[in-house]
């Protein structure tokens, strides 16, 4: 993207407070987990409102991501998405939270992908299974799944909410930037 994904502009907002906003209509918390270093720059494109914390090692992918934010939370379940999905959809969170009920949690697969940082994890249990999988060399959220009871949520089901899967469309372009832009006029007219 060339800049912090996060606070990269998308019709004058950051990426990172469309996210926040769809995640606080559907959560207790809103958790923001940032790289070392960054934490002023999301307090000032969020204000004080949203709980902020910055992974304690770098490098280690998203997987250290969900184990900052899951540290952070204080609820029994933590809603998770990434901040680049500014077509996050509130009803699809609703839905993914409601199958992981009595689990350890809840995840997307579209095709044959799981779409991890998009899931509900049962807080505690899903730490400590992500420190395990990251203390043995595995950087990838998956690699816990097999010791954990996860509903994976096939995207039949996510599309009846979200027929086009707008919710899983991550940026990592300046070019998606500006498909996004697009996105954003069509969608207003």
């Amino acid at each position: 993207m060339g800049e912090e994904k996060g606070l990269a502009l998308l019709a004058g907002e950051p990426l990172v407070s469309r996210v926040a906003r769809v995640l606080d209509s559907v959560a207790d918390e809103v958790v923001v987990a940032v790289a070392p270093g960054e934490a002023t720059r999301y307090r000032q494109a969020l204000g004080d409102h949203y709980a902020i914390a910055e992974d304690e090692r770098p490098e280690m992918g998203p997987i250290q991501g969900l184990i900052t934010a899951l540290g952070t939370a204080r609820g029994e379940y933590v809603l998770t998405s990434p901040c680049d999905t500014p077509f996050l959809r509130v009803e699809v969170c609703r839905s993914i939270v409601s199958l992981s009920k009595r689990r350890d949690g809840a995840v997307p697969r579209v095709g044959q992908d799981f779409e991890p940082l998009h899931g509900v994890y049962r807080r505690l249990k899903c730490l400590a299974a992500f420190e395990e999988a990251l203390e043995e060399g595995k950087h990838k959220p998956v690699d816990a799944y097999p010791s954990l009871d996860i509903e994976y949520v096939d995207d039949d089901v996510i599309r009846v909410l979200d027929p086009h899967l707008e919710s899983f469309w991550n940026l990592n372009t300046p070019e998606d930037l500006m498909k996004a832009e697009l996105r954003l006029r069509s969608m207003r007219r």
